[in-house]
This record gives C-alpha cells, sequence and structure tokens, in this order.
C-alpha cells in the first residue's frame, strides 16, 4: 500500500491560514460588539432627548395653570397666596434653580405642600396630573415682577409693567415701565411663571415665562 505524505511546507501555510481566520474572527466579534455598543448608546442618547423634549413640553402645562390661576383670583394678586404657589413680590434672593450660590437655604422648595426655607419662603404648587403625560410630575411658583406687596398704585409699590396709551384715533402705543402703577390708564402687570418638571430616568427640566395681565 503507497503511502503519501503532506510537505511540511504545506503544513506551514494550513497553520497560517487557520491563524489568519482566527485573527480575522475576533476582528468581526469585536467590530459587531463595538457596533451593538453604539447603536445601544445612539438609542439611550435618543431617548434622553426624547424625555426632556416633553419635559419641556409639559412645562408648558404649569405656565397654562398659572395664567388660569391668575385669572379666576385676579382680586388676590396684591398679597401672597402661598398655597396655590403665588407670590406678590420678584423675591430676588430667592435661588430658582439651587445652582447660583452655596447657601441651601434660599432654594425654592418645589415639592408641593412642603416647608419654606428661611431666606427665600416659596413653596411650589402642584399642576394637575390630567395636564400631564404618563410618568411627570410638575410643580410652579407665580412671581408678581414687585419690590413689595400691596397694590400697584400704593405709594412705595414699584412694579413692573406694560403701561399701553393712546396716541390718536385707532392707534396705540406702549412699552414697558417699571415704578408706581398711575390710578388711570391701561397697564399689564407682569407676572414670572417657573416651573419645574421631573420625569422617567431622572429628567428634569425649568421652563420659565414672563406674562402680562
Amino acid at each position: 500500500m503507497e503511502k503519501t505524505s503532506t510537505p511540511s511546507s504545506m503544513r506551514r501555510q494550513r497553520g497560517i491560514t487557520l491563524l489568519i481566520a482566527l485573527i480575522a474572527l475576533v476582528a468581526i466579534s469585536l467590530g459587531g460588539i463595538a457596533l451593538m455598543r453604539m447603536v445601544d448608546t445612539g438609542v439611550m442618547i435618543t431617548g434622553n432627548l426624547a424625555f426632556k423634549q416633553t419635559a419641556a413640553q409639559a412645562g408648558d402645562a404649569g405656565t397654562e395653570a398659572a395664567i388660569e390661576w391668575l385669572t379666576a383670583n385676579s382680586d388676590q394678586l396684591a398679597s401672597d397666596v402661598a398655597a396655590a404657589g403665588y407670590y406678590a413680590t420678584w423675591r430676588s434672593s430667592c435661588d430658582l434653580l439651587g445652582t447660583r450660590s452655596g447657601n441651601p437655604q434660599d432654594d425654592v422648595v418645589w415639592t408641593s405642600g412642603g416647608t419654606a426655607l428661611p431666606d427665600c419662603g416659596m413653596v411650589a404648587a402642584a399642576v394637575g396630573s390630567d395636564r400631564l403625560p404618563d410618568g411627570y410630575a410638575a410643580t410652579y411658583v407665580i412671581n408678581r415682577m414687585c419690590d413689595f406687596e400691596g397694590l400697584p398704585n400704593d405709594p412705595g409699590v414699584f412694579c413692573s409693567a406694560f403701561q399701553s396709551s393712546s396716541a390718536g384715533s385707532g392707534s396705540t402705543k406702549g412699552g414697558g415701565s417699571y415704578g408706581q402703577m398711575p390710578l388711570t390708564g391701561t397697564a399689564q402687570q407682569y407676572y414670572r411663571v417657573t416651573t419645574r418638571v421631573i420625569g422617567p430616568r431622572n429628567t428634569e427640566s425649568v421652563v420659565q415665562a414672563v406674562v402680562g395681565f
């Protein structure tokens, strides 16, 4: 019986081919893992952006709720109504975001029904859950842009407002003003509404709007 043998050079080539195949397989595996991670990261970033955008949109619900409250309680706007998150002054000492100073006592208490901190004195009111997307919660505070409580035309009460005046038949001119409001004329008082929204994945958004009323 005749025997055949494989030359040593051919055996070496087969060994090198196997080694190259293994290296290629490892490279393909690493590429696949990297691609999966890139896809996962992209999905996570997209999801976080979507949550953030929804949180910002939910902040509009706080502005709408505040405007409705101002409209329904126009006879109470000269003084604080803390239970409704309304404050008749701009409270410049308050740190609305909690990042301006290292003093935690000047922060707004964003939990509805909480206890006001001594260096700020503002507690937020809750936005109804029926106004918000599922999984989101929001609270807001309203600040009348005045330095003291009282009617805008009271002596010593200075406010930011929009003052309009007639300039001939059918035309109106106006502009922002600061000071004691006159007894006559048309003025829109400025109110600042700050809404804090908390959503899934620890999403947090703060939306602020200034409205005239």
